[in-house]
């Protein structure tokens, strides 16, 4: 039986080899997460030296990995940006945070398989548009111009790690709807057509969300599979040579037996 669970064991390395960047990987989410974590606190030049430290690490994990050049566009971006937000004198303690975890949530979207951080957002974001809605409803403007930048700024943490996540044409449906709310923010809340927008909007917003789910749900659901396919197979396999083995053993004891 050992030998079974041995096998079964080097089969599991086999079919899927540990990831020789696990650990750095995990380092860089360390350093972000500790950054994170010092920004909350206030502690804005140790967040920064953290950062500065994760630019270096993040370069020698691209020269082993070879990321995507256009997936260390994006998360280039994020980082820039939360650096420049953290070395900001006037910038806003919030705007700090959420820049950081921006960039904490685009590291994430380029190394996770499943349940992505920023799949973890969409209460926000969908709680935000509601509100957004329901103020458009009742034509009540400052509080649908108020309810907008909120979504907008709720919807910039994510934007980069849907850079990352989310197919060609529907990342430009998603900004053709982001440049639409914001241009028209003064005239759709008066007009019908702006109403219909909103609704087609909102059902792209949840498209989003449910497609992740679905992509993660289905490789969940093969990676399963695989393995429970691949044991299996193992185990019939050994199963059927420990038989065979039997009866040729049990052959030559009677062949034996015989010239005695």
């Amino acid at each position: 039986m050992k030998k079974v669970l041995a096998g079964i064991i080097a089969f599991m390395f086999i079919l899927f080899p540990i990831r020789i960047y696990a650990a750095t990987w995990n380092e860089l989410n360390g350093l972000l997460d500790d950054s994170l974590l010092f920004v909350k606190q206030e502690e804005y030049d140790k967040a920064t030296q953290l950062l500065t430290y994760f630019s270096k690490q993040f370069l020698t994990v691209n020269q082993k990995k070879k990321i995507a050049p256009e997936h260390i566009r994006v998360i280039s971006l994020a980082y820039d940006r939360a650096l420049q937000s953290l070395e900001g004198q006037g910038t806003d303690k919030q705007i700090k945070i959420d820049d950081v975890l921006a960039l904490r949530l685009v590291l994430d979207a380029e190394i996770s398989e499943y349940q992505p951080l920023w799949m973890e957002r969409e209460e926000n974001i969908m709680s935000t548009f509601g509100k957004m809605e329901n103020a458009m409803q009742k034509e009540e403007h400052d509080r649908f111009q108020q309810a907008l930048n909120v979504f907008l700024h709720e919807f910039d943490i994510i934007y980069p790690s849907l850079m990352l996540a989310l197919p060609e044409e529907q990342l430009q449906r998603v900004n053709s709807h982001l440049s639409y709310l914001d241009e028209f923010r003064h005239m759709m809340i008066r007009n019908k057509s702006g109403q219909t927008q909103v609704k087609i909007i909102k059902d792209d917003m949840k498209k989003i969300f449910r497609t992740a789910k679905k992509d993660e749900i289905d490789s969940s659901l093969i990676w399963f599979m695989t393995v429970t396919g691949g044991i299996i197979i193992f185990t019939l396999t050994y199963v059927g040579w420990r038989k065979y083995k039997g009866e040729k053993e049990k052959q030559k004891s009677t062949l034996h037996s015989k010239n005695r």
